[in-house]
């Protein structure tokens, strides 16, 4: 517990698996500053349990 799963450092646009997209929005490498999260399970049933987030604006980030 308290491991750390997943870490991005400077995440950006780009990818070409998408289809049928607004080239004004997608703009491959451009760096992104804000978004959504999503949780996944992969076609499978599964239940997420005390999900927290710490919101990191404001601290030098």
């Amino acid at each position: 517990m308290g491991d750390t799963v997943l870490q991005y450092s400077k995440p950006q646009i780009g990818g070409g698996v998408v289809k049928g997209y607004d080239p004004l929005v997608k703009q491959d490498g451009k760096t992104l500053k804000e978004g959504f999260i999503a949780l996944q399970s992969e076609g499978q049933p599964v239940e997420f349990r005390n999900i927290k987030l710490l919101n990191l604006a404001g601290k030098g980030n």
